[in-house]
């Protein structure tokens, strides 16, 4: 008993590093170095706000298509073999990207790094489920979630530290030579401690034609709200972050400052997720949730309307607990609410539902120059939409009533 004990739980911490390193690397660095490099890059490529607005709602898009067609590959190839094929195909595009010259190389390697993000999250609340015991399954979804702050930590060093002694080519190099050691360093950890993620399960056909038969039952007001609560996550955190480095470079903000910005974000997203966690544990998903969103609007507001240099960083702590939290927190109170199976589907559809709240969000957002002369009204408006649903939050059960 003590020795499969200890086999749980080497497997347990195996499954919560390695993903959580996944999700540095296809979050972190694939979705979120772009808008940290951008206003260098925009000045050799000629990017406008316009275009980076088109090329980034593109990459939410294709996260969007690939959530829906993520569960067929699953199916077919197993959850580690999409998992580990998605990283690595991450890391080569990271590659790729140092070779880009044009407007349109920039949206396609985008759009491919934003599948990848889908084809390596979707599957991962399975493979989750089917490695790491019920008791720590919330603690470590909050791990992982966090695993985008990991990433966005490193990006503000590497940007901060490397960018004004050599080019924008140089940290796509750096960051996708990184990764493709993390895919290889992560596979074989999970090949030796948690073989489990490879297995290929065969479908039921009972069990498939009962839950299509069954897919209306989905479509309960819960389901519903916990979707548009990812959709407006999506529309004030994906224009929060793609715009804040131009933002701040318009205001006369120094690389080394945004940077520090981004830094500090990442930083206090280390552990905000997993804490996030533990409180949902302890006082309900719902409390957690409210608190969160009430954490995004007031980095909204700190930063459009900041004069002095602690405000920004005041912005970067309620965002970093903020955005780490909510998408942690949200999967957990699925798995807590629904079955594994309906779970899974319950996640997929809410992988939709941000995907299209993102790209609308950085569509919309894109243009907010056009409409109003200044990024500020992006940030004000993600305030706002925070405020929106720190107030459904409310309207959400109890999950501990729900399961009891």
């Amino acid at each position: 008993m003590t020795s499969t004990r200890t086999q749980s739980i080497v497997r347990t911490i195996s499954v919560a590093v390695v993903f959580t390193l996944f999700v540095a690397v296809v979050f972190g660095f694939g979705l979120y170095l772009f808008v940290l490099v951008v206003p260098v890059m925009r000045q050799s490529l000629g990017i406008d706000y316009t275009a980076i607005g088109i090329v980034t709602g593109g990459t939410q898009t294709a996260y969007l298509v690939a959530a829906l067609v993520s569960p067929r590959l699953t199916t077919r190839f197993g959850e580690g073999q999409v998992i580990v094929g998605a990283v690595t195909a991450a890391a080569l595009l990271l590659l790729l990207f140092a070779k880009v010259q044009s407007v349109m190389s920039v949206g396609l390697v985008l759009a491919g790094l934003g599948a990848m993000a889908a084809f390596m999250m979707v599957p991962s609340v399975g493979a989750i489920s089917g490695t790491v015991p019920f008791g720590y399954r919330s603690r470590v979804n909050g791990l992982v979630s966090s695993g985008t702050a990991y990433g966005q930590f490193a990006n503000g060093l590497l940007v901060s530290r490397g960018l004004p002694a050599h080019s924008w080519h140089s940290i796509w190099i750096v960051a996708g030579s990184v990764s493709l050691v993390i895919a290889l360093v992560g596979l074989l950890a999970l090949r030796r401690f948690a073989p489990q993620v490879f297995s290929r399960k065969a479908p039921k056909r009972a069990v498939s034609r009962r839950a299509s038969g069954g897919r209306w039952q989905l479509m309960t007001r819960t389901n519903l709200t916990v979707w548009i609560l990812l959709a407006l996550s999506g529309m004030a955190c994906g224009p929060w972050q793609n715009y804040l480095s131009s933002f701040l470079a318009d205001e006369g903000h120094s690389l080394a400052t945004i940077g520090q910005v981004w830094s500090t974000i990442g930083a206090v997203g280390l552990f905000s997720g997993f804490a996030a966690g533990m409180a949902a544990d302890k006082a309900g998903a719902r409390i957690a949730l409210a608190f969160s969103f009430t954490a995004l609007a007031g980095s909204g507001l700190l930063i459009a309307f900041h004069s002095e240099a602690w405000q920004l960083r005041a912005a970067a702590v309620c965002f970093g607990l903020s955005f780490y939290a909510i998408y942690g927190l949200i999967p957990a109170y699925i798995s807590k609410t629904m079955d594994p199976c309906s779970a899974t589907t319950v996640f997929g559809v809410a992988n939709v539902f941000l995907g299209l709240g993102t790209t609308l969000g950085n569509v919309m957002g894109g243009n907010f120059v056009a409409w109003f002369g200044s990024l500020k009204d992006v940030f004000i408006t993600a305030s706002a939409i925070a405020c929106v649903a720190m107030i459904l939050t409310a309207t959400l059960r109890d999950e501990r009533a729900v399961t009891s």
